[in-house]
């Protein structure tokens, strides 16, 4: 196996346009995130990879190998849905040994295979269990060992995380990437989630409208949005124009919440601008602390733990920034 090559690939719905033009590869062993809104086209180009739509025009190809062709039990991938799509009729074992059956492996080698999925995902000594006896991250897990028995090239995932409570999620995309970089396996994940996205992948691909907004490692990403739709989107940013801050170029700029501080905390050289104080928001270890500057515009502060100071609305703040973390904008 070496680098999944994905080349002009286009599929439209109709007049709609879900995936244009895309060209990417994704590098053996890698986690790489299809990341953006609903209908930005990436679970369409998820569904590409794994055979279960086709493409208008483009090619995909494993290595030297082209698979677009393929029909998808060909493709030799392994798949995680966002619902886990286990069978109920069946139990654990069952269900992580039905890929198995379609190949015929032999039943005794197909045992071991199992017991060796279901301790990869901690889930040894569950194989008699019926799905109505598991938790939703179990579930979860009865999936990713039923993708993974099957020793696949690629391993593709779709939301999987969707359906877990907040804490669970956490712990879940933690095990994920633990397990894939264990294997060495190539992944291919799919979320909205910007924060899930960061946590697990090795880059991600920002799309928006059926097109690639940006592809990078989540730090770049983050810290060098390359768009205005990416600076929104990659969390929560200040999107304004440069004269606003008091600098002399007209551009619009982005300015992350957390990198402001108050003027008596920064540092000698940085930029200093004057605020009043609408809102101050307390979520636990962060402290969100929304202003406006003195021509209305408005601007979003991010502290971790609590201000030193007493404020509230209505309350005059000089904030600093350093001009290094402003990036320009098109």
């Amino acid at each position: 196996m070496t680098d999944i090559v994905i080349a002009g690939v286009s599929r439209s719905f109709g007049t709609v346009r879900a995936v244009d033009a895309v060209d990417l590869t994704v590098a053996e062993g890698e986690f790489f995130t299809l990341l953006g809104p609903s209908g930005c086209g990436k679970t369409t180009l998820l569904r590409m990879i794994a055979g279960f739509c086709e493409l208008d025009s483009g090619e995909i190809r494993f290595g030297e190998h082209r698979i677009d062709r393929l029909s998808a039990h060909r493709r030799d991938i392994g798949m995680v849905f966002q619902n886990y799509a286990v069978f109920p009729n069946l139990t654990v074992e069952g269900n992580v040994a039905y890929g198995l059956k379609a190949r015929r492996i032999p039943p005794d080698e197909a045992a071991r295979q199992v017991d060796e999925a279901l301790a990869l995902v901690q889930l040894a000594g569950y194989g008699e269990r019926k799905p109505h006896e598991l938790s939703g991250g179990q579930l979860q897990r009865v999936a990713i060992a039923r993708a993974l028995v099957i020793r696949p090239q690629v391993l593709l995932f779709d939301e999987p995380l969707s359906n877990l409570d907040a804490r669970l999620r956490v712990s879940m995309r933690a095990e994920i990437r633990a397990l894939q970089k264990s294997l060495g396996i190539t992944a291919i994940y799919v979320t909205h989630d910007q924060e899930e996205a960061m946590s697990v992948s090795d880059r991600i691909a920002l799309m928006n409208a059926g097109r690639l907004e940006q592809v990078g490692p989540p730090a770049e990403i983050y810290r060098h949005p390359a768009s205005r739709f990416a600076a929104e989107f990659m969390g929560t940013t200040n999107l304004v124009k440069a004269t606003a801050l008091g600098l002399a170029a007209p551009v619009w700029v982005s300015l992350r919440p957390e990198a402001l501080r108050f003027a008596e905390e920064a540092p000698a050289g940085w930029q200093r601008i004057a605020a009043t104080v609408t809102r101050i928001e307390m979520l636990g270890p962060i402290t969100r602390i929304d202003s406006t500057l003195a021509n209305g515009t408005p601007i979003r502060m991010a502290l971790l733990d609590a201000p030193h100071q007493a404020l509230a609305a209505g309350a005059a703040v000089s904030l600093a920034f350093d001009t290094a973390r402003l990036t320009v904008l098109p």
